[in-house]
């Protein structure tokens, strides 16, 4: 993913979204940790997270203030922040996703792609038994055979220079 993706605030609250909830203590860690681990990527989802992701950036440009929007500690928050936006929710809709199928997609489209850059980059051979309870192994494995169509897809921008 590119850091153009990662500085937008819609991705930025995901990946806080993520972070704090692998950190996050309890049931709810629990619940989300696993919708993120048995969602089901696809190409097809790939292309609706990242058409809906270029469109988000578009309307954050337009609306500064959503950069003021807090942390947020489980899925269910980080719907609850973006149905504040009603422009937001539309531009998921039209792109065939539900706030929560967005939430969650991109989790786990970027745990799954952080997992294979590691592996790409030589961090390890395998992929380790912690990281196999994160991410599916389906997952991983699509992401692996799918890598150049992802990182075209996720750009997100970064050539706007």
């Amino acid at each position: 993913m590119t850091s153009t993706v990662l500085s937008t605030f819609f991705a930025g609250i995901l990946l806080i979204s993520g972070a704090a909830a692998q950190n996050k203590k309890g049931a709810e860690k629990d619940a989300d940790q696993k919708e993120v681990h048995d969602y089901v990527l696809s190409i097809d989802k790939i292309q609706k997270l990242a058409n809906a992701t270029r469109q988000l950036q578009d309307l954050a440009k337009q609306h500064p203030e959503v950069k003021d929007e807090g942390n947020s500690n489980t899925i269910d928050e980080t719907v609850k922040k973006f149905q504040k936006y009603p422009d937001a929710v539309a531009v998921m809709s039209k792109n065939g996703l539900s706030p929560r199928e967005y939430a969650v997609g991109m989790m786990t489209t970027m745990q799954a792609a952080m997992a294979v850059g590691f592996k790409k980059n030589g961090t390890y051979k395998e992929y380790p038994p912690k990281m196999l309870e994160l991410i599916s192994k389906a997952n991983l494995d699509f992401t692996e055979q799918h890598w150049d169509e992802i990182q075209k897809m996720t750009q997100m921008g970064g050539d706007d220079k």
